[in-house]
């Protein structure tokens, strides 16, 4: 059985200046990348126990990834290759879902700024007729 004490304090973000000072230092590890086409990922960048960033691209680039020192990173051939044909767009975009998301909720903001004015107008005119 795994210990919690140890488990589990590795993986809380760092809160407070002890706990920024016990993960480490901050590295920079940088890949130089390339690719045929930027409508499917042709790498991945992968982090060791934070997940991968999938990377589509037409041309060459060079990557910086800033981690602590200690957590592996390293540059792999795509994992799924044709993920972004459901999920991303050509170019420099966030996913489909969260542009969905960020959509709907801006659109929510508007309603609620017209609805606001719309208010205050309807109350002026009240209190303009008394």
């Amino acid at each position: 059985m795994i210990n919690d004490i140890h488990l589990y304090p590795l993986s809380q973000p760092p809160i407070g200046k002890q706990r920024v000072e016990e993960l480490g230092r901050w590295v920079k590890k940088e890949f130089r990348v390339c690719g045929n086409w930027w409508d499917s990922s042709c790498v991945d960048i992968a982090a060791a126990g934070l997940g991968w960033f999938a990377i589509g691209l037409k041309g060459e680039a060079l990557l910086g990834v800033w981690t602590y020192e200690g957590v592996d990173v390293t540059l792999r051939d795509a994992v799924i290759p044709h993920r972004s044909h459901n999920f991303e767009v050509t170019g420099f975009t966030v996913s489909k879902i969260v542009s969905k998301a960020d959509k709907s909720l801006n659109k929510q903001r508007h309603n609620e700024k017209k609805r606001k004015v719309a208010d205050a107008e309807m109350e002026a005119t009240t209190t303009a007729a008394l």
